[in-house]
Formats: structure tokens, sequence, C-alpha cells
């Protein structure tokens, strides 16, 4: 049987799919840039072009396949033409999803995100938590949220979906907008983080890669049609996360606090010269109200049904500290071959 994916070339995707190469299916890869798969060596893996919003591109990369890996999204907290989250969020899963019944797929794992599921209020969130339709903090929340609510109506129509939801994923591989945590380690490493925002006790659920990974095959496995599934590791308060990368590395964690307010005004004068200049603001207000939440989850559902496991965030930090060495090694080697040719 063939597997077809979407997103496959992100962060979390690009794992996926070497971890579905381990198996004896044949990938249909849907790409928008072939040259994000210069990467991938997969004797059974077929690329083809086209976009989750385009049905035509979709069925001729779908057919003969009986498997579904919906991860695509557009998971950027700024872009230019902000109606193209719904148009790629909502949308594009609604075709995709109307394929995959033209296809009479038997399993269909569609990735949301932890954020579909709200904040979370002095308790763990868990699959049965329902998000306040009217209160969202930007565009990627709310059309994720808004996804969701399609669920049911397709598998009423017969179509096979499991949905996880992973939390705030971490570790080694590509330095794009989905691995957001090593860009904040990276910060870290710089020098470059001024401080904490608020009082550093806001709880976040930091999920490694590998465990993810492992989780999406699990619930293609051992998942229940209609369920949901959260991949989640361990929640930790801001200040605790720095003051692990300060244990793992020696140095020194912030000890200064940003009051949310002062964020804030800061992030508004960065969108308003982003929307002048072009430029992407490193921090929008919608950012910092985000921090100022919980958004802690339980993973228990996805460990009892389906044997998800998670290792623990200094163990994951570690990993994650020790590929940031060897890649910045790497690349130092790479850079002085090159001015040595030159």
């Amino acid at each position: 049987m063939s597997v077809f994916v979407t997103g496959g070339t992100g962060f979390l995707g690009k794992q996926v799919v070497r971890e579905l190469s381990g198996f004896d299916e044949e990938i249909h890869l849907l790409v928008r840039d072939s040259s994000k798969v210069k990467d991938f060596d997969n004797k059974h893996l077929k690329i083809f072009p086209g976009d989750i919003t385009d049905a035509r591109t979709i069925r001729n990369a779908i057919k003969g396949c009986k498997t579904v890996f919906h991860m695509a999204s557009l998971v950027k907290e700024w872009v230019s033409n902000p109606p193209e989250y719904y148009q790629v969020n909502v949308r594009g899963f609604k075709t995709v999803m109307e394929c995959a019944r033209e296809e009479d797929v038997t399993r269909f794992v569609y990735t949301s995100s932890f954020m579909a599921l709200g904040p979370s209020y002095g308790k763990d969130n868990t699959e049965e938590t329902h998000h306040d339709p009217k209160h969202f903090h930007n565009q990627y929340e709310r059309t994720k949220y808004l996804a969701d609510q399609l669920i049911p109506e397709y598998l009423d129509k017969g179509l096979p979906v499991i949905t996880v939801y992973p939390c705030v994923i971490y570790g080694p591989g590509e330095i794009t907008e989905g691995n957001l945590v090593v860009r904040i380690i990276l910060d870290f490493l710089a020098g470059k983080v001024g401080g904490i925002l608020g009082d550093g006790s806001r709880l976040w659920n930091y999920a490694f890669i590998t465990d993810v990974v492992k989780g999406h095959i699990l619930a293609w496995k051992r998942g229940k049609v209609g369920q949901k599934y959260i991949l989640g590791g361990e929640n930790a308060s801001l200040e605790a996360f720095f003051n692990l990368l300060g244990d793992l590395t020696g140095l020194n964690s912030p000890k200064r606090h940003i009051p949310f307010w002062v964020a804030k005004m800061s992030a508004r004068w960065e969108k308003s010269l982003g929307f002048f200049v072009g430029k992407r603001p490193k921090y929008l207000p919608s950012t910092i109200e985000i921090y100022k939440h919980d958004w802690a989850y339980s993973s228990e559902k996805a460990e009892r049904e389906l044997g998800y496991t998670n290792i623990p965030l200094q163990e994951g930090l570690k990993c994650t500290l020790d590929w940031i060495g060897k890649t910045c090694k790497l690349l130092a080697t790479r850079n002085r071959r090159k001015q040595a040719d030159g």
C-alpha cells in the first residue's frame, strides 16, 4: 500500500517521512518546492509537485494510497497576507479530506496543534478540552481550531480520521518557523535573551521531536478512528526552561523580568515597522498575549491507548544542545574550506 504525505518537507514532516521509510510502503510526497527534498534518499519516495489548495494536484498524488498523513500547515507567526492562514489551514485541509474520500483511504492521520485546544487554566488540558470559540490570539490558532470543527462532518461521511495534537516541538532538525525552541536556544547561546517575559511562571508543554514522530506512527498503527491524541512532553515554566539551559551550558540564565506591557509596546512598534518596510517582526503583540497564558497538557490518553512515551525536558535539551554544537562545528569547517578554496 502507498502512503500520501503533505507537509513532508517541514521540521516535523521531514522526520516523519524518514520514519515511514522504514516500512515497506511507497510514499507519495506532495511538495510546493522540489528543492526541499534534496536531503531525502529513499527509493520508495515519489515526489509530486503541487499544493494542498489545488484538488487537481492532490488527486494525482493521492492515487493508489490507502493511508494519509496530513501535516501541511501555515505555522508562521506573521505573513503579509493574513487570509492565507484560512486558505491553507482550513480550505487546504478540507480539500485533502475530500480527495481522500474519493480515494477510499483506510487511515487518515491529521496533525492538528495544541493551540486548537486552547490555553490551560490551572490544570492540564486533555483531548476533551474545548477551546473558547470567541477568543483567539492569532490567525494560526483560530484556523487550526476551525479546521478541527470540520472533522466530525467527515467522520460522518466515512473518512477514518485520527487526530494528533503535538505540543511545543523542539529538538534536532532544520531551523524553521516550526522549530521555535531551537531559535530561542540559539539566542540564549548568543547572549541575545534580554529577559524573561512576565514573572516566568507560565507553563508550556515541551515535546521532543523524536517522541512526536513516533507518536504519529503509533497513531497510524494503533489509533482509533475518530479519536484525538495529545503528543506532548513535560510541562515546565519559562524560568525553569532557562534555568535548565543554564545548568546544561554553564551560562547564566536570564534574571531580568520584562513586564508584558513593555514587551507589547515594543512588539507593536516592530509590527508597524514590518508593515511599512516588509520586514518580518521578531515578536508580535499577539505573541506576547500568548505568553500570558499557561499551555499545559496531558498525554495520558496517548500513553494509555497508543503506547506513546516522552523523554524529560532536561534530557531532550541536552540532545538538542549536542546537535547544535555538532552543527556549528560542521558549518565552521565548511566555511573554512570555502575560504581556502577561494
